[in-house]
């Protein structure tokens, strides 16, 4: 259930459907050639369904879903999934427009809003959004991650996820010293925005993200339904093969709790991607290293990794894998998802497939991750 952080012919059994612009202006990526790679992909790493896309600024090169959600029900470009961890590009994103307001100041003390957990008084907004406040993983507590895979139905509140990180009073270091990727921090960061701006993040996303944005197809996660069509997921997290669409996602605190389609995925990464949200000293905070890491060309910024240009996450959420990519000087998007089939090495393939595409169509600029 942990989300991965940096987490041939066609058979006659596949599902394809297809949709994409026909102007010849899209010449420098060959549709026929992507479309291929695509199916190749999908036969080699053996998952049950994938939906894939590619973008050139605003031209869409291909659009494609291969394979069942269900049996004898098609994939289809249309349907919703949950995105998981690329949820942590929407609430870096909405922290700094509320920075932008005055709402939020990154470098204030979190003790204001949450004064009794552990070096309140050391960690800020900056330092969780860039995981460097030191809170452990409460997905690494064995304790959660027992009772999470043996009630996948059972409902997480903030107060439970956070208290499985905080029990013993420790931090992985002092704040703002290293950095280590954290659910925790994430869902601390969403009771701070919460506290300050007396608005709940659904109502936040809403009036900030999705409604300026035209972003009608993506959702916060209230419960565990799932707007139609749906792409259903499937696990073996449990020792068994199941249908894992319905799973309670409110394990995952704030780190994933959207959902969305590709299409609004692909609205979405030319406003994240260009800062179209955001002041430019914003955008540059937003998309800038912490600072403590080691490797100045591969880092993780806020709420996402970037390399070689790229702006991407690789969640791994409730069976459902995905991947997705921004190169902003090429104006290019990349998003897959992909679901497992009953072969178990078929999970968590969409960020590999997605690097072997991005060889493909960008081979000056590959994600070396």
């Amino acid at each position: 259930m942990k989300q991965n952080i940096i987490i041939t012919s066609l058979s006659v059994f596949i599902l394809l459907s297809v949709s994409f612009s026909d102007t010849s202006a899209q010449s420098a990526l060959d549709q026929d050639s992507i479309i291929k790679k695509i199916a190749d992909l999908k036969e080699e790493n053996k998952v049950k369904a994938l939906l894939a896309g590619v973008w050139l600024g605003e031209k869409e090169i291909v659009t494609i879903a291969l394979g069942e959600s269900m049996t004898d029900v098609p994939a289809t470009t249309d349907m919703h999934f949950r995105i998981g961890g690329v949820s942590e590009l929407f609430l870096g994103t909405l922290l700094m427009i509320l920075a932008d307001e005055g709402k939020i100041n990154l470098d204030d003390k979190i003790s204001g809003w949450l004064p009794d957990l552990p070096e309140a008084d050391k960690v800020t907004p900056g330092m969780l959004i860039k995981n460097t406040a030191g809170y452990k993983d409460y997905v690494l507590d064995s304790a959660f991650i027992d009772l999470a895979v043996t009630e996948p139905f059972r409902s997480f509140s903030h107060e439970d996820l956070i208290a499985y990180s905080v029990k013993d009073g420790e931090l992985n270091f002092q704040p703002g010293t290293k950095q280590q990727y954290s659910h925790t921090e994430f869902t601390i960061l969403a009771d701070v925005i919460t506290r300050a701006t007396g608005k709940s993040m659904p109502e936040l996303y809403e009036e900030y993200i999705f409604r300026p944005l035209g972003l009608d197809q993506t959702g916060y996660s209230i419960n565990q339904e799932l707007p139609s069509p749906v792409l259903h997921s499937f696990s073996s997290d449990r020792a068994v093969y199941e249908d894992a669409t319905y799973w309670n996602p409110s394990w995952s605190g704030d780190s994933g709790p959207l959902y969305s389609t590709l299409n609004d995925l692909y609205r979405w990464s030319q406003a994240f991607g260009k800062g179209k949200l955001l002041s430019a000293g914003s955008f540059k905070e937003l998309v800038s290293s912490p600072g403590v890491t080691l490797n100045p060309d591969i880092y993780f910024a806020s709420g996402f990794a970037v390399s070689s240009g790229w702006y991407f996450q690789n969640p791994s959420f409730n069976g459902y894998s995905g991947a997705f990519g921004y190169n902003p000087s090429k104006d290019l998007t990349v998003i897959i998802y992909s679901t497992q089939s009953e072969d178990r090495s078929s999970g968590a393939r969409s960020f590999p497939m997605m690097r072997e595409l991005i060889k493909m169509i960008s081979p000056d600029a590959v994600i070396k991750f």
